[in-house]
């Protein structure tokens, strides 16, 4: 028998990585798309002969950045929200601009909404920062609460042509986005195959729970064919059976024909021309297995007729309302994002500085960091950035550039932001502070060169201090502090489907919130490891019962993915076992323990209850968070 080997814990983050430069290629197509986007609406004003309205319009550009992975009917809807916010801040920015008092607090709701908003919709990249820059820059325009309606139609302006030119990829590119997602799920089901039996394997089945979740929100979002959704819904079968096969002894040479007949699959689905390896496996364990990956190539192959079929799922209100709660660390970080930029801001504008809209900005830009390290990660990067930009900016304002060579410096500036940014956030900013400094400039004339350039590195000094020193103070081993709390947490959630199993009622939601919650789990971990010494220590302790936690939750998953019967025996014990879980974390005291043996499952938490009672044997002994 092989021995049980719990993986290492992920590796901490270190400062010294601020200025690592990552390996990844270059996006060619959003980087000219962005450029394109933001020069055409320059173009059109000078053409027109106003070229400061079409540097107003350059602003909704920034629409275009928020571009994914996903169909072009979820692009749409998207980016047409995405306009319609920005053209909503420029329009407040220029209404409250001269109420000093006013506007910081409405800076710190958008970055609370934003920021909670695309969070729980899972679009990081590029964040909410774009809503609190263009509602900042509008406070530092001339101002004229008159012209706000003026100024928010060009940006809609631009807003709408973004939206062309990332929607006209169809015209050439007719991506089939549900198939790229489906052949993404099947390539991550072989990499979790593969790992059956390794260290690795918690590691892979928490990349598939993500890959699967990503394929969950294009597929049910989109016109799709029948046998497409079906493909998705195996993916997440064979998920499950994998999942069940982690403790089954299994040696490669078993698994590479259910390794070759998943590549068959993935062929098929590409209509790469192929034949199906066709094996009988022996082993008891891999027949469900072999059955489910046969059923996917028969689906993959067939021929199937025009047509789509439609699955209910939840509006994107009721996610967001059902999101919000103080316990949801999301929720508190948006009030916290927000809070300090109001607080940024305030700061700002009490002290004088000359351009009190950058401290704002740049307290925003940085505060997207989701733990200590990265917010440090993201100063230190602003701030370099900043300084090297601002004077490649105020070298291209030098040479007093001017029509079509203006745009060409903005289109060049915006290109290499969006080449440079996926090796290092230092990079970006060294040509993102010469573009806005740019369009500032451009749109608010009559100031000296240098007094552009030394406000820009001030404030972004300054507001970058705010933000490390609001993280150290008040969010500094935050996710380590919660740990224990999401983890007794996911056992609730684990408890109540498995009533919802037994009872047959409301398995589907109870699965959801069951999968949240172990994402939820996890990412929280992981953002720990980001966290100064003693907090990331405090967080590695509970590495094992995380990883525990997370099987047992795939596992019982699998007995309603299966439509498995558990007899009451088996269901009161593990009621048992899933109570004793939550008595040792309640009481942080190491409780009885009773093994059961009679299901994987049973031996799963087992194991996370010799874990648990271990850890609060120990001196060290993790807080719960406040409820």
């Amino acid at each position: 028998m092989k021995e049980y080997q719990l993986p290492q814990a992920p590796t901490r983050l270190a400062l010294r990585d601020a200025l690592r430069v990552r390996s990844a290629a270059f996006p060619w197509n959003r980087a000219i798309g962005s450029g394109l986007a933001t020069c055409l609406p320059i173009l059109i004003g000078l053409l027109l002969g106003d070229i400061i309205h079409g540097f107003s319009a350059a602003l909704g550009a920034f629409t275009f950045l928020y571009i994914g992975a996903e169909t072009y009917k979820q692009r749409a809807k998207k980016l047409a929200a995405v306009a319609v916010c920005l053209t909503i801040a420029m329009v407040l920015g220029t209404l409250l601009a001269p109420f000093m008092f006013t506007l910081s607090i409405v800076a710190g709701v958008i970055g609370v909404i934003a920021f909670y908003v695309l969070n729980t919709f899972q679009l990081v990249i590029p964040g909410p920062m774009f809503f609190v820059l263009i509602f900042c820059l509008a406070t530092g325009l001339p101002v004229d609460p008159q012209s706000a309606w003026e100024r928010g139609f060009y940006v809609l302006l631009g807003g709408a042509l973004s939206w062309l030119l990332a929607m006209s990829s169809w015209l050439w590119a007719k991506k089939n986005h549900e198939k790229q997602v489906i052949v993404k799920s099947y390539r991550q089901l072989m990499a979790m195959l593969q790992a059956i039996g390794t260290p690795s394997f918690y590691q892979m089945q928490h990349v598939t729970v993500l890959t699967l979740k990503q394929a969950d929100r294009i597929i049910y979002g989109s016109k799709r064919k029948p046998s497409t959704l079906h493909l998705h819904e195996l993916a997440t079968d064979i998920f499950h059976t994998m999942t069940q096969l982690k403790n089954a002894n299994l040696t490669s040479e078993q698994l590479k024909p259910i390794e070759a007949q998943l590549h068959a699959v993935i062929d098929a689905i590409e209509d790469a021309k192929g034949n199906w390896p066709a094996h009988n496996t022996s082993c008891e364990s891999l027949k469900t297995l072999q059955l489910e990956v046969e059923q996917a190539y028969a689906l993959a192959s067939q021929q199937e007729a025009e047509g789509s079929t439609s699955v209910k799922t939840e509006s994107a209100w009721r996610v967001l309302v059902s999101g919000i709660s103080f316990t949801n660390l999301t929720v508190r970080h948006a009030m916290f994002y927000g809070l300090f930029i109001m607080i940024a801001s305030l700061l700002a504008h009490s002290l004088g500085f000359n351009r009190p809209y950058w401290v704002p900005v740049a307290c925003a830009a940085v505060l997207i960091g989701a733990n200590t390290t990265l917010t440090i990660h993201r100063a230190i990067q602003r701030s370099l950035g900043t300084i090297v930009g601002t004077l490649i900016g105020g070298l291209i304002l030098s040479l007093e550039p001017s029509g079509y060579y203006l745009i060409a410096a903005v289109g060049i500036l915006q290109l290499c932001v969006e080449l440079s940014i996926v090796r290092n956030y230092v990079f970006a900013n060294m040509f993102i502070a010469p573009l806005v400094l740019i369009i500032v400039e451009t749109m608010n004339p009559g100031n000296a060169i240098s007094y552009f350039v030394t406000a820009r590195v001030v404030d972004t000094i300054f507001g970058s201090i705010i933000a490390i020193t609001a993280v150290l103070l008040f969010w500094r081993g935050i996710h380590s502090r919660f740990l224990p709390f999401l983890l007794k947490d996911t056992i609730q959630h684990m408890q109540e489907l498995l009533h919802a199993i037994h009872t047959d009622k409301q398995e589907r939601k109870q699965m959801k919130k069951l999968t949240n919650s172990l994402i939820g789990l996890r990412a929280a971990y992981e953002r720990s490891l980001g966290d100064f010494s003693a907090s990331q220590q405090h967080a590695e302790i509970l590495w094992p019962a995380i990883m525990h936690t997370q099987h047992a939750g795939y596992l019982l998953m699998a007995f309603q993915k299966r439509n498995e019967t558990l007899s009451d025996a088996q269901y009161d014990a593990l009621q048992n076992q899933l109570g004793n879980l939550l008595t040792i974390l309640h009481t942080k005291q190491p409780a009885a323990l009773q093994a059961y043996s009679e299901l994987d499952l049973q031996q799963e938490l087992n194991q996370l209850q010799t874990v648990l009672a271990q850890l609060y044997t120990a001196a060290n002994k993790p807080t719960l968070a406040p409820s």
